[in-house]
């Protein structure tokens, strides 16, 4: 089980008086998501609050849990610190009004029309104006054209005439201007007064959460409740980087979060888990089997030893009620939903408790990314060179997982020399693991494969034998401007009978004698090289192959 941390956010404090011996007043108390355990399709969430109580019984509230979904609250929990002591917990769907006073709305409708009227009044005004303030410019225009050339043309008072209209113009525009804001901010207010009275008929559903605890002497309880949430989940992402020279390969180990739950979580405690989430059950039950006499059947009949299956489970648990999709049933099915997709760790389940708290809005179109590690990686670059299936050279990163994480099977995103290449997929590789990266291929390094002869004749004596012997020859150039070492492997065919020879000669270079490769690789026929290469230097590897067995024995075919 995956326990959440101990401390508390503090989201609300209030006092209880003494409750009556015979009465139990319930609390209301806000609270807000202070930790939460994320699992590969799931969430634990978790509320808090600390309330100053007196001795008695007391009911604490919590209310403003969302429920989008309208499911309800699986795996609804409670605890409290001690002394005090939690006797039960109970959930229920609560309607109110989303507006108590209607004749208030209809005021705010009134008021927003009167508004509107108003303003736009206000900006026909202030275009009669601008049309007035034209048509002096168009009348100052007109007159000083009819006196052109005549000692009736007083050019200051055109020039002050003209000036004049500028100005108001300039004044005007910015009036209009600000008119037509106005107009928009009081139409905007009258459909938002309009939507409300619209809703005045609605009713809101809230999910609450009635925790009974008992005081049995004053002081604060810091109370929480937790509860399963499905519309949430993590999976594990990497970003990979190699930088030529460097010894390590920086790996950062982030979760993609997808969290759409309907609340926001601000400023939380965050686990992440690869377990499954589930309400509390026990183990299923062990189904007896029998042992009998075989006889014989018709075709489709059951078996004397078969244990007939029940079509469903209507038991209905302590509390929790039954018909309305509330009873055990329904629980089953949510708890059902979140198993589908757990990520499987291949074993016991992993936890990472981040350092610190983080905040992750409810956005059902997007995902957030999370910071697990920064890793840095021994790495060893290796070329490698399969002429037999590719005529490309690839570079493959090998790495060691020396952090305490497990890096979780996902997928990586690969970077050479500080540029993106594309995205692969990684295994599980536990702490202190190796494992390897593939970066695609190094085109300053060439290989050619050809197979010089073919040829097979009698061996022994009176040619009781025959011999296939096969010659190869590898090429391999490096025409770039750093030495490398490249991996080159090759094959020769496996007998599966004991009277068929095969064996390699005159290997040149000799092939590699690492223990690995003896150990696997080479019992399969495999054949690997280790070529050094200088800047703008090549170099050849060539051997023989040679098949022997007896002149009478067919053989399949042998591979080129």
């Amino acid at each position: 089980m995956i326990h959440l941390a101990a401390a508390f956010v503090v989201a609300a404090s209030v006092s209880a008086s003494p409750a009556a011996a015979d009465e139990v007043v319930p609390i209301e108390v806000a609270s807000e998501v202070d930790a939460v355990v994320l699992y590969g399709t799931g969430a634990d969430i978790r509320r808090g609050t600390t309330v100053t109580l007196e001795p008695g019984i007391h009911e604490l509230v919590f209310t403003g849990i969302p429920d989008p979904g309208g499911e309800g609250l699986a795996g609804v929990r409670a605890s409290v610190n001690p002394p005090f002591a939690v006797l039960g917990v109970d959930v229920t769907v609560r309607e109110r009004p989303v507006v108590d006073d209607p004749g208030s709305l209809r005021a705010a409708v009134r008021e927003a029309e009167a508004t509107l009227r108003r303003v736009e009044l206000e900006r026909q005004g202030v275009e009669n104006d601008l049309g007035f303030v034209e048509a002096i410019g168009v009348r100052a225009a007109n007159d000083a054209t009819d006196a052109g050339g005549t000692a009736d043309l007083d050019l200051e008072s055109v020039a002050r005439q003209l000036q004049f209209v500028r100005a108001e113009r300039t004044r005007l525009q910015a009036e209009l201007l600000d008119a037509i804001r106005r107009v928009e901010d009081a139409t905007a207010g009258l459909e938002r007064a309009k939507r409300a009275l619209g809703r005045s008929g609605e009713v809101s559903r809230e999910t609450v959460a009635t925790v009974r605890v008992a005081a049995p002497e004053p002081g604060e309880a810091a109370v929480a409740v937790r509860y399963l949430r499905r519309d949430a989940g993590w999976r594990p992402s990497y970003s990979i980087r190699s930088m030529r020279g460097e010894p390590v390969m920086p790996v950062e180990y982030e979760a993609i979060v997808r969290q759409a739950t309907g609340e926001d979580w601000n400023d939380v405690a965050m686990t992440l888990s690869t377990a499954t989430p589930s309400t509390p059950s026990g183990p299923a039950e062990i189904r007896p089997v029998f042992v009998d006499r075989r006889r014989d059947r018709p075709q489709g009949a059951v078996a004397s030893n078969a244990v007939p299956m029940p079509e469903a489970d209507t038991a209905v648990a302590p509390g929790y009620g039954g018909g309305g999709g509330t009873g055990l049933a329904r629980k089953a099915a949510t708890r059902d939903a979140m198993r589908d997709a757990s990520v499987a760790s291949g074993g016991t389940a992993v936890t990472y408790r981040l350092p610190r708290h983080v905040s992750v809005r409810s956005d059902r179109e997007r995902t957030a990314r999370l910071r697990i590690a920064d890793i840095a990686a021994p790495a060893t670059r290796v070329l490698v060179a399969r002429p037999l299936v590719e005529e490309q050279v690839y570079l493959r990163g090998d790495l060691a997982n020396r952090s305490p994480f497990v890096l979780l099977a996902g997928e990586a995103s690969l970077f050479m020399e500080g540029e993106y290449i594309g995205p692969t997929w990684i295994e599980e590789v536990p702490a202190g693991g190796d494992f390897d990266v593939w970066f695609g291929p190094d085109p300053a390094i060439t290989v050619e494969r050809t197979m010089l002869a073919k040829n097979t004749e009698k061996t022994g004596l009176f040619g009781a034998g025959l011999q296939t012997s096969l010659e190869y020859r590898i090429e391999i150039r490096n025409d770039g401007d750093t030495a490398a070492t490249v991996e080159v492997w090759d094959r020769r065919p496996v007998s599966r009978d004991g009277e068929i020879e095969v064996s390699v000669v005159n290997p040149r270079p000799a092939l590699a004698t690492d223990a690995d490769y003896l150990a696997t690789d080479a019992k399969q026929g495999l054949m690997k090289w280790l070529v050094p290469l200088a800047p703008g230097a090549d170099a050849a590897i060539t051997w023989t192959v040679r098949v022997n067995r007896s002149s009478d024995l067919d053989i399949t075919p042998i591979p080129e």
